[in-house]
């Protein structure tokens, strides 16, 4: 048999071999399914309060930018420790220096001088949400004038996090029920699940800065309440 037959003899077996697979798969059944995505939402009340404060100062000499800002910073640190606050508490978060010429703003000309400016931010945790509004009349009265936000949210959310979890998996299993009765199908077992969260919400007071002076009132602050809002996506078979 001469090469061209043979390769043709050989094409013929390939193609009858993938007909014979197609047919096979071809006569498999495959159950339904249904892919359903449920959402469930938790509340709590917050039980702790991070504020996030600090100094912006600008000099013409560095050391002094430097000595004051420290100076402020190590007295809204102490006023914070006077409220209970412990140091495991208290961390800086940024610290910051740049320059600048002096620019005349009466005679629109740069003045040649050089300004540095620094800032120097910090939080701290405050677990008696009552005192809130001390502690920031406190913090601006040492010095701070920089409150960048405060914000709430509860410590410890994995019992926040098994409720909406619950919710989310019940939510999926009514879609999927009802899903199933309008189309005269029976739910299956379920074959994949999983999880995301949406979003973990904390409410927060916006930003608010200046120089202050004389005596600092305590603000009302009002924690609200906090969320976990949690989706599932489930795969059920469908008969």
């Amino acid at each position: 048999m001469s090469s061209i037959y043979m390769k043709a003899f050989a094409l013929l077996l390939v193609a009858v071999f993938f007909a014979g697979c197609g047919g096979e798969e071809a006569d498999q059944n495959y159950p339904g399914a249904i892919n359903v995505t449920g959402s469930g939402t938790a509340y709590a009340e917050a039980d702790v309060a991070s504020i996030v404060f600090g100094v912006d100062i600008t000099e013409k000499d560095p050391a002094d930018a430097v000595n004051n800002a420290a100076e402020l910073m190590d007295a809204a640190f102490t006023a914070a420790s006077e409220f209970g606050i412990e140091e495991s508490d208290m961390m800086t978060t940024s610290y910051n220096m740049w320059v600048e010429e002096e620019y005349d703003y009466i005679t629109y000309e740069y003045t040649g001088e050089t300004l540095y400016h620094l800032s120097h931010y910090a939080q701290v945790d405050v677990r008696e949400l009552d005192s809130v509004g001390e502690v920031l009349a406190a913090l601006v009265s040492a010095g701070s004038n920089t409150i960048s936000g405060v914000t709430f949210y509860v410590e410890d959310n994995a019992a926040l996090m098994d409720e909406a979890r619950s919710l989310a998996v019940a939510d999926g299993i009514r879609m999927a029920e009802q899903l199933a009765s309008e189309l005269g199908m029976e739910l299956g077992d379920a074959t994949y699940v999983s999880e995301w969260i949406d979003y973990y919400p904390m409410n927060s007071v916006s930003t608010v800065c200046g120089d202050f002076a004389g005596e600092v009132s305590a603000p009302s602050i009002s924690s609200g309440a906090q969320s976990v809002t949690l989706s599932v996506q489930i795969t059920f078979e469908m008969n």
